[in-house]
This record gives C-alpha cells, sequence and structure tokens, in this order.
C-alpha cells in the first residue's frame, strides 16, 4: 500500500509536463476521477478550481512550482468542480504544492495536497450568520450594551453605549474597560461585580453603580449582567447591560422633598386636619387630630366617612 493512500488529505502528483502520475483515494473521492482514468491527463483536466466570487478559472499552485521549482500555495478558499459538475470547498494544508527532486536535483514533478473544507466553510457560514443575528439585535438596544472578554477587554458595544458615553470605537474595543476615557469606569462596585461574574457563573441583576463622568456629570446606573459560554475551546464572554436611571432617581427624590414638604404643612396647621381617597378610607390626619381623638393612624385607615364622623 502507497503511504499517500492512507494519509487523511487528498494528494496528486504531476509530472514535468504537467501530466496527472497518481491520486490517491481521497483525491479519486473529491475529484470524481480514478487513478486509471487521470493517468496522463493534465491536471487542469482533473483538478478544476475556480474563484468562489467571481467563478473565474485559477491556476492550480503546481504551475508555480513547476516553474520556479519553489512551494506554492492554494487560496485561502477554492472551490473545486468535481468530474460530475459538483463543487467542493477546498484548502492548503501547509505548502500545497511542493516539489519533487530527484538524487541529482533534477525536478521530477510535484506533489499537490489539499483537503476538503465544505463542511467546515459551511460551520463558519453558520456562525457568521449567527453572529451578525446577535449584532443586529445589539445594535436595536436602546440601552448601552457591552461585551467583554474573559480579561474584561471590550469585545464589541451598540452605537447607544458610543452615543451615550460619547466614546468612539476606536478608543473603546479592545480596552480594559477600566482604562475607558480617563479611568472614569474603574470604581470598586464595577471592578468587584466584573470579578465575581467572570469567577462564577451567577447572573447579577440590578446591580446599582454611582461614576462621575467629566463629560455627561454624575450618572446613576444599573447594570446587569452573566457569563456566556462561547463553546469549545473559545473563552468565556460577559454580557453588560446598562440603565442610566439619573433622571428617574431625580424625579423621584424631588417627589419624596414634596411630600417631605407637604406632610410639613398639614403637620403644622393648627386646625384638626384628615384626607381621605375617593373610596372614603383616610390616608392622613395631622398630629392635632390624633390629640384631639385619641386614635393613631392604624386604628382610623380603614374607616369610612360615615364611621369616621
Amino acid at each position: 500500500m502507497n503511504h499517500v493512500d492512507i494519509v487523511g488529505d487528498a494528494v496528486i502528483t504531476i509530472d514535468v509536463d504537467g501530466k496527472v502520475t497518481s491520486l490517491n483515494p481521497v483525491a479519486e473521492s473529491l475529484t470524481g476521477w480514478t487513478q486509471s482514468e487521470a493517468a496522463n491527463k493534465s491536471l487542469e483536466s482533473v483538478f478544476r478550481i475556480i474563484n468562489p466570487e467571481t467563478r473565474a478559472t485559477l491556476e492550480s499552485p503546481t504551475v508555480q512550482a513547476l516553474r520556479d521549482g519553489v512551494n506554492a500555495g492554494l487560496k485561502s478558499r477554492t472551490l473545486l468542480i468535481a468530474r460530475d459538475g459538483n463543487e467542493r470547498s477546498i484548502g492548503p494544508v501547509d505548502h500545497s504544492a511542493t516539489p519533487i527532486r530527484n538524487k541529482q536535483g533534477e525536478l521530477t514533478g510535484v506533489v499537490l495536497v489539499f483537503r476538503d473544507t465544505t463542511h467546515l466553510y459551511a460551520q463558519e457560514q453558520r456562525i457568521l450568520v449567527a453572529l451578525a443575528y446577535a449584532d443586529s439585535i445589539i445594535e436595536t438596544l436602546r440601552e448601552p450594551f457591552l461585551v467583554l472578554d474573559h480579561a474584561l477587554q471590550i469585545k464589541t458595544a451598540n452605537e447607544a453605549f458610543y452615543k451615550k458615553f460619547h466614546l468612539e470605537k476606536a478608543e473603546t474595543e479592545g480596552r480594559l474597560i477600566f482604562e475607558l476615557s480617563g479611568g472614569e469606569w474603574d470604581v470598586p462596585d464595577l471592578r468587584k461585580l466584573l470579578e465575581d461574574v467572570v469567577s462564577n457563573c451567577d447572573p447579577v441583576h440590578d446591580f446599582s453603580v454611582e461614576i462621575d463622568f467629566p463629560v455627561i456629570g454624575k450618572r446613576i446606573m444599573l447594570l446587569n449582567t452573566r457569563r456566556f459560554k462561547s463553546g469549545e475551546g473559545h473563552p468565556n464572554l460577559i454580557l453588560l447591560a446598562i440603565q442610566d436611571i439619573s433622571e428617574r432617581e431625580h424625579v423621584e427624590n424631588l417627589l419624596k422633598n414634596i411630600q417631605q414638604r407637604k406632610r410639613f404643612i398639614l403637620n403644622s396647621i393648627p386646625q384638626k386636619l384628615v384626607t381621605t381617597k375617593p373610596d372614603g378610607s383616610v390616608d392622613y390626619f395631622n398630629p392635632q387630630w390624633m390629640e384631639y381623638t385619641g386614635l393613631t393612624f392604624e386604628q382610623i385607615k380603614d374607616f369610612g366617612w360615615t364611621q369616621f364622623i
């Protein structure tokens, strides 16, 4: 048995005239030619390759190997047209075309080695489609969103993040999150949160952090983050969603202040004062009324108008 018959890659040998001298079983399977049928045929007849995008016929790397006596390679992705017209995606194996020399150093032929990458290419395409799908989802999010690697370097960010924090893509991707801008993101709470997420798989919901940014001022943010398993052989990623609740906090504080002032005014009125909800249940009475009746709010809150009066 010939050694090339048991290798996993396709092997074709040609002589100095470019005529096929042998094919191993893998090459026979991929090209659709048997060794006896291909013998003394020109390599171009047996090994037909084209550019997958332009469909233009490509020159075999054996041409350069024969002409210059040096190793030559296939393009990164090439389509092989089999004898029956079927197409296969093929890729190189180190040096695809290697010159063969005799003991005197004279060129006697070329050995061409290649492999079937059809399934690998299809898998890569599925991954690319999935990535494009995920990127589209991230870009449609109205809230800022980051994808970090296991070292907490930023892999990607959506447009909402760049717009919100006045950052550019070139100064964001590939950098540690703690190094962004002037280091504003390097706060103890955020550092502990992300380091905890890296060390375990537990997601974190609505973690509040406050950061003072020179450009947009102090912001209060709720962070939701989880570790995403990228798959076997690939490092995990950290997904980080950012919700700015500064305005909400501001409004809530204003309402709280208004309520406190309102309560202070009502408590200061010398007359006995009671307020009720639309259904007649008591929602407030001032200290003067409590002193007059001897009742507490808890005792009277469920009274209706009739019972109360």
